[in-house]
């Protein structure tokens, strides 16, 4: 779905913070279109169509002669809302449960594309993902941007397999993935050592069409740097309750 521009966005955004947050919570009806321009200074067509944007994320339904109602969006909503969930939502479960579990998902995605890679991919398609790779060893002493090269990296296997439906997915996946590195960039942002060596190795694998031995390598790549990635989690939050202890 393509993201709204200008006064659009503004008033979407707004009104998204207002239903992650759960000042606006399921079930709700919306205040009217006449009342919303005047709480934000715009146009009913600016409302019209901030609360269009907001159906096609499933947050609010629309209903004739009743106006728009909140959706639950924890049951309704899509991977577009981890961001805002992130920034603004109540969790259920501890944050180190919930990047663990996001880390998890992420591993299964990354092993499922180089599986499909090793099965299905052309050599003169994978040319791109080796590029990838070299465009993100140069970014080694830039964690964070490093990070988000490698979730390039694992979509280009995806997309080197063509098998189009598992493209779709790491795509629903990855975008939102990389703003969530971007807000907790420190935490999920982990280099080891030997990345390039596992890279290397991932794609002569691939080229063998070795798919079990790329995604053996990758789940105990993926082992070493979630245990990284939960020390420093672990760093973070033991400093964040010393400088809240009295």
């Amino acid at each position: 779905m393509p993201r709204p521009i200008g006064a659009v966005l503004r008033v979407a955004d707004a009104l998204v913070r207002k239903i992650i947050s759960e000042e606006y919570s399921p079930g709700l009806r919306l205040p009217s279109e006449v009342d919303l321009a005047t709480e934000f200074g715009c146009g009913r067509s600016t409302i019209r169509e901030a609360l269009r944007h907001l159906a096609g994320l499933n947050l609010v339904q629309s209903r004739r002669g009743s106006g728009a109602v909140v959706l639950d969006y924890r049951r309704e909503g899509g991977l577009e809302l981890m961001p805002e969930w992130f920034k603004y939502g109540r969790f259920e479960h501890p944050l180190p449960v919930i990047v663990a579990e996001m880390l998890r998902m992420r591993a299964m995605l990354a092993c499922e594309a180089a599986r499909l890679a090793a099965l299905y991919a052309k050599p003169e398609a994978l040319a791109l993902v080796r590029k990838q790779i070299e465009a993100a060893h140069a970014l080694r002493d830039k964690p964070l941007e490093h990070s988000l090269r490698e979730l390039d990296i694992f979509r280009g296997l995806t997309h080197a397999s063509a098998i189009w439906p598992a493209t779709w997915l790491a795509n629903a996946f990855i975008g939102p993935m990389r703003e969530v590195h971007r807000i907790v960039a420190n935490p999920l942002a982990a280099v080891q050592d030997n990345w390039l060596e596992v890279m290397n190795e991932l794609m002569s694998l691939v080229d063998k069409h070795d798919a079990d031995g790329a995604v053996a390598l990758l789940r105990r790549h993926f082992e070493g740097v979630d245990r990284q990635i939960a020390e420093g989690l672990q760093g973070i939050f033991a400093r964040s309750h010393e400088r809240g202890s009295p």
